[in-house]
């Protein structure tokens, strides 16, 4: 056997080597596309190491980092809102009431519809992570519960008649606010706004409120027409003063000038032939329709 030829492996080699830099190629461009992280706007992603929050985060654009050992989990810095409604199809969960049932000092339930906006600050995006994960899951275990905890205790305070008011509503918004602003300091999270939406009270006290409301419009129309009435009156009486001193100024000029009034009776014949103007004692004119006296003595020769 030793006089065999020797077997020629050079084919192998190269085949392994074809093979080796084919592999080595592939790897460096999966590695390559997962070095490069895309961050989309209104967006930060936060860097993990092997899993643990590194504390840094990438902003929109385009980033590098490690393969295999790094990490990132997108979180939304937009304004959210979180919706709890009484509304059919609106709110975090549309498919059901989910209002805030409160019961009121004067011991009545009513429903409360409350939106918070909040977002979530760029830079404290690694705390909240860590403390939230996701909006979700603040949402269910922040938000939402003191939310209704807060609504509760301090609608609680208030009788329904002023929490169907503006103020008492008002009362509501900043206990709310408050409370969350506390919740979430130090958390990533800031609060924005919180907004009362709707107060549904029972049927039976809702209408009694409207017919007290109509009431009160009836009464207010009724002291606008009696304002009207007394300003009207007032006008007439000022109209009668001001004509019954027109008629004193006038006569007064008369009796001063009895001059004028004989030219007002030449003039007067010269424009109106059924019309006479008298010069009476104490300088009032007297006047006299001539077509009336026809008339009259015409009426009675018939």
């Amino acid at each position: 056997m030793s006089g065999d030829p020797p077997i020629d492996t050079s084919g192998f080699a190269t085949s392994a080597t074809v093979i080796g830099l084919v592999v080595i190629l592939l790897v460096s461009a999966v590695g390559g596309v997962m070095a490069f992280e895309g961050v989309n706007e209104g967006n930060v992603k936060v860097v993990k190491n092997q899993g643990a929050v590194t504390g840094n985060i990438l902003e929109p654009g385009w980033h590098f980092i490690t393969p295999i050992i790094e990490g990132t989990v997108s979180i939304p810095t937009r304004p959210q809102t979180y919706t709890m409604s009484s509304q059919s199809g609106e709110g975090d969960n549309a498919n059901q009431d989910d209002s805030v049932r409160v019961l009121t000092q004067d011991g009545l339930h009513v429903d409360v519809d409350v939106t918070v906006r909040y977002r979530v600050t760029p830079r404290d995006a690694p705390r909240f992570h860590e403390e939230y994960r996701d909006l979700p899951t603040a949402e269910t275990r922040l938000i939402r519960p003191t939310v209704r905890s807060v609504l509760r205790t301090e609608g609680g305070n208030i009788d329904v008649t002023d929490i169907y008011t503006g103020e008492g509503q008002t009362r509501l918004k900043l206990a709310v606010e408050k409370a969350l602003k506390t919740e979430t300091d130090g958390s990533g999270i800031v609060i924005e706004s919180v907004q009362i939406r709707n107060v549904r009270l029972p049927s039976e006290y809702a209408k009694s409120i409207e017919q007290k409301k109509v009431k009160q419009q009836k009464i207010e129309e009724a002291e606008y027409e009696i304002q009207v009435a007394e300003k009207n009156k007032q006008r007439q009486v000022i109209e009668a003063e001001a004509e019954a001193e027109q008629i004193r100024i006038k006569g007064k000029a008369l009796r001063q000038n009895p001059e004028v009034l004989d030219l007002r009776y030449i003039e007067a014949l010269r424009e109106n032939d059924n019309t006479i103007y008298v010069p009476a004692e104490g300088g009032v004119a007297l006047t006299r329709d001539v077509t009336d006296d026809a008339t009259s003595t015409n009426e009675s020769t018939r």
